[in-house]
C-alpha cells in the first residue's frame, strides 16, 4: 500500500504543488477491496478503485473473483475453510468471514454437483460409442459398491452418510456413469427436507442405502436411454443380490449378477490362515508364519490359474470344468506331486526342472509341503468350498470392485471421515468424481469457469493446473511400467520376508522393534 501511495504521490505532484496523498481502503468484501486516493493539499479525491476483477451477479454489485478462487482448493482437496483462514492469516492477509465463505461454498458445491452430473452423462455417451464401434451390443458391464462415513458396527450405526458410484468395465478409462449419495444431516432448523442435503430419514438404517443406492444408480442410467446394463458386479452382500433380483422383477430386465473376484480370493486367504494344522513342522518353522505364507501362495496360484483359463476364451461350461480341476490340483502340486499338472495346470513349471528354471520360493520356507493326508484334505476342502461350482459361475468374468474401492479412497480424501460435512458432502463427492474423470487440474478449470471465473490461457492459474495434470499423467505411466512393478514387488517381498529373516542365522542380533511396539497385539 505504501508503494502505491508513493507512485500516486509522484504522479500527482505535477498538478499540485502541496501534494500530500493518502491511500485508504474504502470497501472490503472478503479478499476483494476497493481503495481511494485523497490529496490534503488540493482536496482531490479519486473514485473507488477495485484491486481485483469482479464476477457479474444477477443482482447487486459484482462479486470479487478472489473470494471465489480461494474456495476452489476447498472443493478440490482435503483442506477446509478453517485451513484457508489459517493460511491467509499466516500471510498477513485478513481472511473473509466464515459466513461469507460458507455461503460461497454452498453455491460452489451446488455448481460442482451440476457439472459432474453433466460429465457423467457424457461418460455414458462415450461408453455407448465404444460399444458401438467395437460391434457389441449397447449394454455395459458395471460395478457398484457402497462406502460409509463410518464403518458399520454390530449393535450401533455411527455412519450418517454413504456414497455409491456406478463404474463401467468396458473401457480402459473405467468411467463413473452414476453416483448416489445419502445423508441424514440438514442444517436448517425448520425444513421439510423436500430439497435439501438430507436424503435419508433419521429413523432409517444407513445400511439400507446399499439397496436404494443400487436402484437409484440403475434408474439414472436407464432413464437416459443411452446405455443398457448387461451385468452388475458387487461384493458378496446378500442385500445387494436381493435388491438386484427385485429390480429385475419390477422393471422386467435381465441383468446378470457377478461377485467380486478379489473378495473371493481374500475370503480364501482368510480361511487358510485360520486352519489348525495337525502336522508337525520342522523345529525352525513357525506355524503362524507358515500358514501366512501358504495362504498367500494358494491365493496367488488360484488367481493365476483362473486368469489364464479365462484368457483362453473358452465357453462357460468348459471354464468352470477346467477351473475346478486346476483348483483341485493346487495342494498336490505344492506337495511335489506333479502327475496331473501337465493336463490340469497352466501355471506349474515343474517340466522345466531339467533346465534349472523350476523354483519353489513361493512356498513356505522355500520347500514343498510335507503335510499329512488329513491336512491336505482340509486345505482342498477350504479351496473347493470357496470356489465351488456356484461361486465359479458368479465370478466367471473375473470382474472386481477395485475401481469402486479406489473411488471411495478418493472421496474420503476430499471429505475426510474425521470432519462432519453436514451441507456440502454431496458436492464434495461430485467434485471428487469429476476430478477422477478428467484430472484435478482440468476439473478445477471447468468448475472455475462454471462459477464465472474467467481463466485465460496465459494466466498462471491455467498453466499451473495443466502442469498438475501432466505430472499426474507422468506418474500414472511410470507406475504402469515393468521396472516400477518389479521394484514394488521386491520391496513388498522384503517387507513380507522380514519376520522370516528376523530369526535367520545370517542376522547377528535379531531386531526387537516389533516386540517393543506390539502393544500386546497378537497376530
Amino acid at each position: 500500500m505504501q508503494c502505491l501511495r508513493n507512485i500516486i504521490q509522484q504522479v500527482h505532484q505535477q498538478n499540485c504543488k502541496n501534494s500530500l496523498v493518502s491511500v485508504s481502503v474504502v470497501h472490503r468484501r472478503g479478499l476483494a477491496i476497493s481503495i481511494c486516493a485523497e490529496c490534503r493539499g488540493c482536496h482531490y479525491k479519486s473514485t473507488p478503485m477495485e484491486l481485483s476483477n469482479t464476477i457479474k451477479k444477477p443482482r447487486g454489485p459484482g462479486a470479487g473473483v478472489l473470494n471465489e478462487m480461494i474456495l476452489l482448493p476447498v472443493m478440490k482437496s482435503k483442506i477446509g475453510m478453517a485451513d484457508v483462514s489459517l493460511v491467509l492469516s499466516c500471510l498477513n492477509i485478513k481472511p473473509p468471514s466464515d459466513s461469507l465463505m460458507q455461503k460461497k461454498m454452498n453455491l460452489m458445491s451446488d455448481k460442482a454437483t451440476t457439472v459432474n452430473e453433466d460429465e457423467m452423462c457424457n461418460n455414458q455417451h462415450y461408453v455407448s460409442r465404444i460399444l458401438t464401434l467395437s460391434g457389441k451390443d449397447n449394454s455395459a458391464d458395471v460395478q457398484v459398491d457402497t462406502s460409509f462415513s463410518c464403518r458399520p458396527q454390530g449393535g450401533a450405526e455411527k455412519a450418517k452418510q454413504s456414497f455409491a458410484p456406478l463404474i463401467e468395465h468396458n473401457s480402459s478409462k473405467k468411467f463413473v456413469l452414476a453416483a448416489s449419495i445419502s445423508s441424514k444431516f440438514c442444517k436448517k432448523k425448520a425444513c421439510t427436507h423436500d430439497n435439501c442435503s438430507k436424503t435419508l430419514a433419521t429413523d432409517q438404517s444407513i445400511s439400507s442405502t446399499e439397496r436404494s443406492s443400487l436402484h437409484t444408480n440403475l434408474n439414472s442410467v436407464l432413464k437416459r436411454r443411452v446405455l443398457n446394463i448387461r451385468s452388475v458386479t458387487t461384493d458378496a452382500s446378500s442385500q445387494v443380490a436381493k435388491a438386484l433380483r427385485d429390480y429385475n422383477t419390477e422393471n422386467k430386465t435381465n441383468m446378470k449378477h457377478y461377485h467380486c473376484f478379489i473378495h473371493k480370493l481374500r475370503t480364501l486367504e482368510k480361511k487358510i490362515r485360520n486352519i489348525n494344522l495337525n502336522s508337525k513342522l520342522k523345529a525352525a518353522q513357525n506355524k503362524t508364519l507358515f500358514l501366512k505364507s501358504l495362504a498367500s501362495g494358494i491365493r496367488t496360484r488360484a488367481r493365476m490359474e483362473l486368469t489364464n483359463l479365462k484368457s483362453i476364451r473358452s465357453n462357460d461350461a468348459e471354464f468352470i470344468e477346467r477351473s475346478t480341476k486346476a483348483l483341485e490340483n493346487i495342494v498336490p502340486c505344492f506337495g511335489d506331486s506333479h502327475v496331473a499338472c501337465s493336463k490340469q495346470s497352466t501355471v506349474c513349471q515343474h517340466h522345466f526342472v531339467h533346465y534349472g528354471k523350476y523354483s519353489v520360493k513361493h512356498l513356505p520356507y522355500g520347500q514343498h509341503l510335507t503335510l499329512s493326508k488329513d491336512d491336505q484334505t482340509t486345505l482342498k476342502d477350504a479351496i473347493m468350498n470357496t470356489f465351488n461350482t456356484e461361486t465359479l459361475r458368479s465370478v466367471k468374468e473375473l470382474y472386481s470392485t477395485n475401481q469402486c474401492e479406489s473411488m471411495h479412497s478418493t472421496i474420503f480424501n476430499y471429505a475426510p471421515k474425521f470432519t462432519c460435512w453436514t451441507r456440502n458432502f454431496s458436492g464434495l463427492c461430485h467434485s471428487a468424481t469429476h476430478s477422477r474423470t478428467l484430472g484435478r487440474g482440468r476439473a478445477t478449470l471447468i468448475l472455475a469457469r462454471a462459477v464465472g471465473i474467467n481463466v485465460k490461457k496465459n494466466s498462471q492459474m491455467y498453466m499451473n493446473l495443466n502442469r498438475i495434470d501432466q505430472k499426474s499423467q507422468y506418474h500414472s505411466r511410470r507406475k504402469k511400467s515393468q521396472a516400477y512393478k518389479q521394484s514394488r514387488y521386491f520391496l513388498r517381498k522384503r517387507v513380507s520376508n522380514r519376520p522370516l529373516l528376523q530369526e535367520s542365522l545370517y542376522s547377528c542380533e535379531p531386531s526387537t522393534s516389533s516386540q517393543d511396539h506390539s502393544y500386546g497385539i497378537t497376530y
